[in-house]
């Protein structure tokens, strides 16, 4: 018998919005061992604010990655897929606006790594701001 407890219907994942973004800035967060800071441009509309309309603009998005070797380098410049609905959650330092995709091991529940290093999913090629469906 299939476990249904964690499904969700074909309406509530359209309410996902994940979308294409290029990192223009990433930081390592002060006083954090494991946050780095991302600014992400999701389109035409550049500025901090949560616009929804053509453009997202930029927006700040923490990733807790660090304890698993990355640095601010192996983001900056690049494209990669995050979801840009989620709701604000308040981070040392500021507000993260999203999240970025990662493949985790089959075996972890969501959010565990073990002693695997998550891989980020790249969207390289692929038009800034862009929805994926």
């Amino acid at each position: 018998m299939t476990d249904t407890s964690n499904t969700i219907s074909i309406d509530d994942f359209a309410k996902i919005e994940i979308r294409v973004g290029k990192v223009k800035e990433a930081v390592n967060v002060d006083g954090s061992n494991k946050l780095i800071l991302l600014t992400v441009n999701f389109g035409p509309s550049a500025s901090l604010d949560k616009t929804q309309g053509k453009g997202l603009g930029l927006k700040t998005i923490y990733t807790g990655v660090r304890g698993y070797g990355y640095t601010p380098e192996d983001f900056l410049g690049k494209q990669f897929l995050f979801v840009t609905n989620l709701k604000p959650r308040q981070m040392p330092g500021g507000e993260s606006q999203g999240m970025i995709l990662a493949v985790d091991g089959l075996e972890m529940a969501f959010g565990e790594h073990g002693d695997k290093k998550p891989i980020f999913i790249p969207a390289d090629g692929l038009p800034i701001g862009a929805k994926i469906r």
